[in-house]
């Protein structure tokens, strides 16, 4: 693999970057990485290099996050760093403003749980059962009409057809 830098030698390291919910990887070689890093990184006999390494990419680590730009949410004035601080959004335009971070920050408030998995309204719950008889039916279709089953396919069509008109005893 080439430096991503320079295009020109072998990719000898491996660097991840960024922080939080923007992170990428870098593969640069030996030359590019010790500008990058204003380190000394050659294979001299002097090994204990690595605490300077450390601290050196604390420190870009740190720089990187007090410099990057802090997007805010035009209505109430939140941050990304501010809704996870304290568990929730703002207000309804923060789902607009943060629509790439989104997902993430409501799995990590809600403990990585991102469905649904609380109780179903009786009013709903018919409604639902229907509608996952019909998603079962048209993927049943699917599998006869690839294995060219036609005069079964037929069959699970009309039903499809009678559960979304409404004529649930038509089954």
């Amino acid at each position: 693999m080439k430096c991503e830098n320079c295009q020109i030698n072998e990719a000898v390291i491996h660097v991840s970057k960024g922080t939080g919910f923007q992170k990428y990887d870098q593969y640069l070689c030996e030359s590019c990485a010790n500008a990058s890093f204003d380190v000394y990184l050659s294979h001299n006999k002097d090994h204990s290099n690595i605490n300077q390494l450390l601290k050196a990419l604390s420190n870009m680590q740190r720089k990187q996050y007090r410099d990057r730009p802090v997007k805010r949410c035009e209505s109430c004035g939140s941050t990304v760093d501010s809704i996870l601080k304290h568990a929730k959004f703002g207000c309804a335009d923060c789902y607009r403003t943060f629509p790439d971070t989104t997902k993430e920050i409501i799995a990590r408030v809600q403990a990585n749980q991102v469905t649904h998995v609380g109780k179903v309204p009786e009013s709903a719950l018919e409604h639902l059962k229907v509608k996952q008889q019909i998603e079962n039916l048209k993927s049943e279709l699917d599998a006869l009409v690839e294995k060219q089953n036609f005069e079964d396919a037929v069959i699970v069509r009309d039903k499809i057809r009678a559960l979304e008109g409404g004529d649930i005893d038509e089954l």
